[in-house]
């Protein structure tokens, strides 16, 4: 039993977007100088710190909460394609988390779920492309966590084709 998470990032995105409105709001109630370069600071950080918070809590939940016949749920999220500041973020934080593992400090290993699946676009994170450094934090993650799996939209088959049609991504479970 499991289920799919597609497009984390832009799911994620308008959340993140209302966080930082109400981290810039909080910024500016605190300090009397009304400087909106620190409070953009001050409200990305904070943003920055919840994505990792809350891809460090659905790790843990997600590997640690076993059934009764001793497996664990099967639950897979695809990202990358998502090119707002937000999305981005996502995008990098779900890659840095898995890197870093899940335990006590110096016995930090990586999980198994959620499955990351990066969805390439050839003209989002090809070189030189707009992302391209995306891309490449994928490839460091899985150069250290064996994710995320790597799903091609620019290639040929079933997916390439759907994307280049609706502009719409199948993303697999499996």
């Amino acid at each position: 039993m499991g289920f799919t998470i597609p497009r984390v990032d832009t799911l994620l995105a308008p959340y993140a977007e209302k966080s930082y409105q109400k981290y810039v709001d909080e910024y500016l109630s605190i300090c009397d100088n009304g400087d909106k370069n620190k409070a953009d600071e001050y409200a990305t950080k904070k943003v920055y710190r919840d994505f990792e918070q809350g891809f460090q809590s659905w790790e843990m939940a997600f590997n640690s909460v076993g059934s009764s016949r001793g497996d664990y749920p099967f639950i897979a999220i695809s990202f990358g394609i998502g090119t707002s500041k937000w999305e981005t973020m996502a995008s990098e934080v779900a890659l840095k988390t898995r890197m870093g593992g899940q335990g006590k400090e110096g016995f930090k290993r990586p999980v198994l779920f959620p499955k990351l699946t990066f969805l390439y676009d050839g003209n989002l994170h090809g070189k030189g492309e707009k992302l391209e450094w995306l891309f490449d934090v994928a490839i460091d993650c899985s150069s250290k966590a064996m994710y995320p799996d790597f799903l091609s939209l620019t290639g040929d088959g079933y997916i390439p084709e759907m994307y280049k049609k609706y502009g719409k991504v199948v993303s697999l479970m499996g």
